[in-house]
C-alpha cells in the first residue's frame, strides 16, 4: 500500500535532485567564464543550494516516520491522503521558490535564500503532515518514546519555522553576522534525531533500545539556551558560539553507540554508513575550522564549499537514499560512483581553499575545471539507467500512442521543453534575437508556459487522462493567445508576442478541428 503510493512521489522528487545538480554544474561553469549571461551567477548558486536543501533530500526525509509505521504494521491507510496533500504543497513551494529566485527575489543569505513568505506554504503543509502522523500514532497500543519525541518536534515545527526564518527576530539572518556555532548545533541535533530513526528503520532487531542518552540531551539543552540568549539577550560572543559548536562532537560517540546497538553492518547498510561517515567527518572538520586562527583563513573560501559538499552532497543525500531503500534501492556501484564524484569535488575544492588561504601556489582555475568535470560526471550518474527505459522500450511505448497522446507530446515539446529552456536561457536567446528582455516579468510568463507543457506531459504519462489534459490546455491556450495578442498590439511584446499567440491558437484549432471527440446528438427516450 505505502510502496504503491510512494514510488511516483520518489520518482517525481528525484527530478528536483537532477535540477539541483544541473544548476550546480552551470554555476561551476560560470566560475570559469562559461554561460555567465544565461542566469546571474548568484541566482544560479542560490537555486543549486536551495534545491539541495529543500528538494529531493528533505522530501525523502519526511517519508521516514511512515516507513517506520509500515515496518511496525500500524500504518493507517487514511493517513496517506494527508501525506499526499503535504507532498503536493511542498511541490507548490518548490515551484514558487524556483520562479521567485529566477526573478531575482532573494535574501542575500548563504542558505535559505528565498522569500520569507514562502515559509507559510511549508507551515501549511506541516499541518497536513501532523494530521497524517496523528492518524498513525493512534494505532499504537502504547506509544513508544521515539514517537512521542518525534511527534512533539513535528507539532512545533510549523511555528518554529516561521519564527527562526523571520527576518527581524529569527536566527537565519544572523548567519551573515557571526560564526553561528549555535545554528550548527541546532541543525546537527535535528539530523541526529533523523539518524536515530533511520538506524531504527534499518535495524533487523524487533526491539531497539538506545543508551548514552546524555550525549544528545546536553547538545539539546545547549541549543535551547543559545536560542533564548539570541532572542532575549542579544548576540553571542565568539567564545560562547565556539562552546556551542563543540557540543556537536558528542554526536560522534553517540552515533557509534546507536550503530552497534542496532546491529548494523557496512555490507547490509552501506548507504547509511556512507551518510554517517560523511556527517561525522563534516562534524569534526567543522569544529577544527572553528578555531579562530583557522576560521580567519578559511571562512568563505573554497574549503568551506567543499565542507558543504561533504555534509549535504554526501551526508544528507545518502541519508535520504537510506530512507527509501525499502521501496527503491540504489545499486551498489551507482552509490559508490556518486559518493566518489562528490568526494572528488570536495577534495579539489578543499585544495583550492588551501591555495586561497596562502598555504600553496596552485592554479585555482584548473581546480575549478576539475570541479566542473566531477560535477558533470555526477549529473551523468544521476541520469544513467543501465536497465529500464531503453530505446526498445521507448519504441514500443510510442507505438501505443493514439492521436490525443501525440497531441499532448507535441504540446509538451513545444511548451514544456520550450518553457524550461526560456526559463534557464531566456536572456541569452532574447539577446541573440535582438529582443529586449525583462528578467522578472518575462520569467514569470515563461513559468506559465512551462506549466502548460507540464499538463500536456501528464496526458502523455497517464493516457487515460489524455483527453482531460488536452481540454485543460485548450482553455489555458485560448486565454494565453488572447493575452499575447493584446500585449503584441499595445507594444509590450514585439514579434515574439505574435508568435506565441499564433502558436497557442494553432494548438487550439488543431484540437477543435481534428482531435476533439464529437458529442452524440441522438434522440433520447424522452423525445
Amino acid at each position: 500500500m505505502l510502496n504503491k503510493m510512494l514510488l511516483p512521489h520518489i520518482r517525481f522528487s528525484y527530478m528536483f535532485l537532477v535540477l539541483a545538480a544541473c544548476f550546480g554544474l552551470l554555476y561551476a561553469l560560470q566560475l570559469l567564464g562559461i554561460g555567465t549571461d544565461l542566469i546571474r551567477p548568484d541566482l544560479m548558486r542560490s537555486l543549486h543550494i536551495s534545491l539541495m536543501l529543500y528538494g529531493f533530500v528533505p522530501l525523502m526525509m519526511t517519508l521516514l516516520p511512515f516507513a517506520l509505521f509500515d515496518k511496525e504494521g500500524i500504518l493507517h491507510a487514511g493517513s496517506l491522503r494527508n501525506l499526499e496533500r503535504f507532498l503536493w504543497l511542498w511541490y507548490i513551494f518548490l515551484v514558487f521558490m524556483i520562479l521567485s529566485i529566477l526573478a531575482g527575489v532573494t535574501r542575500g543569505l548563504p542558505f535559505y535564500d528565498f522569500a520569507y513568505e514562502l515559509n507559510a506554504i511549508l507551515a501549511l503543509a506541516g499541518l497536513f503532515y501532523i494530521a497524517a502522523l496523528i492518524q498513525n500514532v493512534r494505532n499504537y497500543p502504547k506509544v513508544p518514546r521515539w514517537v512521542k519525541v518525534s511527534l512533539f518536534l513535528v507539532i512545533i515545527s510549523p511555528l518554529a519555522l516561521l519564527i527562526l526564518m523571520n527576518p527581524q527576530y529569527g536566527q537565519v539572518e544572523k548567519m551573515l553576522q557571526g560564526p553561528h556555532g549555535d545554528n550548527t548545533l541546532g541543525m546537527s541535533f535535528a539530523l541526529v534525531v533523523i539518524y536515530y530513526l533511520v538506524i531504527k528503520l534499518s535495524s533487523e532487531k524487533i526491539s531497539f533500545e538506545t543508551k548514552w542518552h546524555f550525549l544528545w540531551q546536553i547538545p539539546l539543552a545547549g541549543y535551547a539556551v543559545s536560542v533564548l540568549c539570541r532572542i532575549f539577550v542579544g548576540t553571542l560572543s565568539y567564545n560562547a558560539e565556539w562552546f556551542f559548536q563543540y557540543l556537536t562532537l558528542l554526536y560522534v560517540p553517540l552515533l557509534y553507540r546507536w550503530w552497534k546497538d542496532a546491529g548494523l553492518s557496512i555490507a547490509k547498510n552501506r548507504l547509511l554508513f556512507i551518510s554517517i561517515a560523511a556527517f561525522l567527518f563534516a562534524d569534526v572538520e567543522g569544529n577544527i575550522l572553528f578555531i579562530p586562527s583557522l576560521r580567519h583563513l578559511f571562512h568563505r573560501n573554497d574549503l568551506v564549499v567543499g565542507h558543504a559538499h561533504v555534509a549535504v552532497g554526501i551526508g544528507l543525500l545518502f541519508l535520504a537514499l537510506a530512507i527509501i531503500k525499502p521501496y527503491m534501492s540504489v545499486g551498489r556501484y551507482k552509490a559508490y560512483f556518486w559518493a566518489l564524484m562528490l568526494s572528488l569535488m570536495a577534495v579539489v575544492l578543499s585544495i583550492s581553499g588551501i591555495e586561497q588561504a596562502g598555504f600553496a601556489d596552485m592554479h585555482t582555475e584548473k581546480l575549478w575545471e576539475c570541479r566542473a568535470l566531477f560535477g558533470a560526471l555526477f549529473l551523468a550518474g544521476l541520469l544513467y539507467r543501465p536497465t529500464g527505459i531503453g530505446t526498445d522500450y521507448l519504441r514500443r511505448w510510442v507505438h501505443t500512442w493514439n492521436t490525443i497522446t501525440l497531441y499532448n507530446a507535441a504540446g509538451f515539446l513545444s511548451d514544456g521543453v520550450g518553457g524550461v529552456l526560456l526559463l534557464l536561457f531566456g536572456k541569452a536567446l532574447y539577446d541573440m534575437a535582438g529582443i529586449p528582455f525583462a528578467p522578472g516579468y518575462q520569467q514569470i510568463v515563461f513559468g506559465f508556459v512551462a506549466a502548460v507543457g507540464a499538463i500536456h506531459l501528464m496526458g502523455v504519462l497517464y493516457p487515460r487522462y489524455g483527453e482531460a489534459s488536452a481540454r485543460a490546455t485548450v482553455l489555458a491556450r485560448i486565454v494565453t493567445a488572447a493575452g499575447f495578442f493584446a500585449l503584441y498590439k499595445n507594444g509590450t511584446f514585439g514579434w515574439i508576442g505574435a508568435f506565441i499567440c499564433m502558436t497557442d491558437l494553432l494548438f487550439v484549432l488543431v484540437y477543435l478541428i481534428f482531435i476533439k471527440k464529437e458529442p452524440s446528438y441522438e434522440k433520447n427516450d424522452m423525445d
